[in-house]
């Protein structure tokens, strides 16, 4: 049974083409975007801030910085792209140091919560019938002292969207339906968005009937998925990040090599 991710159905909207190339070709390349390796390396230092937490050790600011930089440093490769070329590696460095010192001034001791997980697997089904099955991991999960059961996603981009954006974002939205499948006697959730550039959360709260309308949007999405035999490149802004530019025919003709 075919098993489908946000990740999947945004790049199937973003463009078909790379969706088939991924996805459907199995086609993987080692090229990452600098700003993507930043998330990943932020992600796994506040992973381990809160599973310490969770065990009475917490650690300092210094301690995060320094696990940060050991990070980076083991896992930098030279297929990681810097597409910006008035920038360097040492200006993502910084940047990524800031970002955890920001969140790290926000919410320290981070005792105001119960971690239940960081790094969550949820796997789960859009119907009562299990056709449509869907996977994907949360940052954190948490639960306050009034029973509150918050989902957590951390962002280390430069944009900021608004608050309607957020009230219709599928991923965490399709979170919450996990939990719920996975917890039936859950009552009551939150999805809060991390802006760590910004030091600003932004906070949404689902109706059953929204959960409701955006599962049946996303099985709609996969129906056309699985049926569609023609996939077109589709151009955008994210072209310049794409990993498939050699293959592309609206921007091979750019390509300089990977």
């Amino acid at each position: 049974m075919p098993l489908f991710s946000h990740s999947q159905l945004s790049m199937y909207q973003e463009c078909p083409l790379k969706y088939k190339l991924r996805y459907r070709d199995r086609i993987k390349r080692d090229t990452v975007g600098v700003e993507a390796f930043l998330g990943t390396v932020v992600h796994q230092v506040l992973k381990k801030c809160y599973d310490n937490a969770r065990r009475s050790k917490a650690n300092t600011l210094d301690q995060l910085l320094t696990c940060y930089r050991e990070l980076w440093q083991e896992q930098w490769h030279d297929a990681i792209v810097i597409s910006k070329q008035e920038l360097t590696q040492d200006h993502y460095v910084a940047l990524g140091s800031r970002l955890i010192e920001t969140y790290y001034q926000r919410y320290a001791p981070f005792d105001t919560d119960i971690t239940i997980a960081t790094e969550m697997r949820l796997t789960f089904s859009l119907d009562d019938c299990n056709k449509y099955q869907m996977t994907g991991f949360i940052d954190r999960l948490s639960r306050t002292s009034d029973d509150l059961y918050q989902i957590h996603d951390y962002k280390t981009s430069a944009y900021l969207p608004g608050q309607e954006e957020a009230d219709h974002d599928r991923q965490l939205g399709m979170y919450h339906l996990g939990v719920k499948r996975k917890w039936p006697d859950i009552k009551n959730i939150q999805l809060i968005w991390h802006y760590l550039a910004f030091d600003r959360e932004l906070v949404s709260v689902r109706s059953d009937e929204a959960i409701a309308q955006l599962a049946g949007d996303a099985i709609k999405l996969i129906t056309e998925i699985q049926s569609t035999i023609d996939f077109p490149p589709q151009e955008s802004n994210l072209c310049r990040w794409c990993q498939y530019l050699d293959l592309c025919p609206m921007r091979k003709h750019f390509y300089t090599g990977f």
